[in-house]
């Protein structure tokens, strides 16, 4: 079961990343978190904040979240 999609190198000015939605990211310590791409409320463009709203920075990574719907739907049938 696989929980993420591929795991895409994070350009910060790349708008085509969903905002308002949860990924999986990296940092460059080697961090994981679940955060979401939103407009930055103190600079310019948009940065990486995780549950409970702080930012993370640092990203070098990111992939959406893919829930094993499918599978789960099957298991339950």
């Amino acid at each position: 079961m696989n929980a993420a999609s591929e795991w895409i190198k994070y350009d910060p000015t790349d708008r085509s990343i969903k905002s308002h939605v949860d990924h999986l990211v990296i940092t460059s310590s080697g961090d994981c978190s679940i955060a979401q791409h939103a407009k930055s409320l103190v600079s310019e463009g948009y940065v990486w904040y995780g549950i409970g709203g702080y930012r993370i920075n640092n990203v070098t990574h990111y992939a959406a979240i893919k829930p094993p719907i499918k599978e789960l739907e099957e298991e339950q049938s």
